[in-house]
């Protein structure tokens, strides 16, 4: 946006967005946090992002639960409640005019020592951020994604897998090997070679008309789409099954579909070389998205 000024050049008025830090709300420009903050230092902290739609947070309550068990799991202090948190989305939605947001939290243990210890003895840092979301390609919801399995394997006993930790160093270079593959996503398979995840999204298949996704023993993010598909299943009497299952039997699926809180659900036309499904999106993956739809 800008005005013109009689005579003079043109002024830009760049609106300022604002953040929550650590008790705070504050223009995104005056955030600081600690050089000696363990979560810039060790990635030692964890996050969860999900959205608005008509400023109103999709799941917020489930997100917040997840992030405070997982704080609680890996011994970092997080003191706010969920109505504390719910209040200052609010009034970050409304400070920086937005109607359909990205919501991001993040968690870090904050500042201290440079031993390894964990501890919820230190004063963590928490961040809010609420901006505008950019919506995946519509195209993609029409015509599915690509996917390409990975090489790397995921570990059975990693204790991380079922948290959104801030270190994301795996998932930037397997996105840079979808990228290679000119893929959109990577499936990951863990080290008994069973179908785990995608780089950041939960993976379903259908197959004799049972929608059918990876067991948590796979050790997997205990998705927040992921459940509220399930639900939506059990609500409309889809058989459902959380089992464990090879990439061959994914290859063989009548659909495939990916879900996370920001995407949505999302088909899957191609893994690899091999194409998945008669039509994209396939008959349950869209009576399933246009549930989704509808609740929220």
């Amino acid at each position: 946006m800008f005005r013109r000024v009689r005579n003079a050049p043109y002024i830009f008025n760049i609106m300022t967005n604002f953040i929550f830090l650590n008790g705070k709300i504050i223009p995104e420009t005056d955030g600081n946090i600690s050089s000696g903050d363990r979560g810039f230092l060790y990635g030692d902290g964890i996050f969860e992002t999900f959205r608005s739609y008509g400023r109103t947070p999709f799941k917020l309550d489930e997100h917040i639960e997840r992030m405070r068990h997982s704080a609680k799991r890996l011994m970092i202090a997080f003191e706010y409640t969920n109505t504390e948190i719910a209040e200052t989305i609010k009034t970050l939605t409304d400070k920086n005019n937005i109607q359909d947001a990205y919501i991001r939290i993040t968690l870090s243990r904050g500042e201290g020592s440079g031993a390894l210890q964990m501890s919820d003895s230190l004063r963590s840092t928490i961040l809010i951020q609420v901006k505008t979301f950019t919506p995946y390609d519509m195209k993609l919801y029409d015509e599915g994604m690509s996917l390409a399995v990975s090489d790397c394997r995921r570990s059975t006993s990693c204790p991380i897998s079922r948290h959104k930790s801030t270190n994301l160093l795996k998932s930037i270079l397997l996105k840079e090997e979808a990228n290679k593959k000119a893929t959109h996503e990577t499936i990951i398979l863990n080290t008994d070679g069973y179908v785990a995840e995608c780089i950041v999204s939960n993976i379903f298949m259908i197959s004799g008309g049972s929608v059918i996704t990876p067991s948590l023993d796979t050790n997997i993010l205990p998705g927040i789409t992921r459940r509220t598909v399930l639900d939506i299943c059990k609500e409309s009497s889809i058989p459902t099954g959380e089992e464990r299952f090879k990439v061959e039997t994914l290859l063989n699926a009548d659909e495939v579909f990916i879900t996370n809180s920001l995407m949505e659900i999302i088909p899957v036309s191609k893994i690899d070389d091999y194409k998945i499904g008669k039509t994209i999106p396939g008959k349950i993956t869209q009576q399933l998205m246009n549930a989704y739809k509808r609740l929220i």
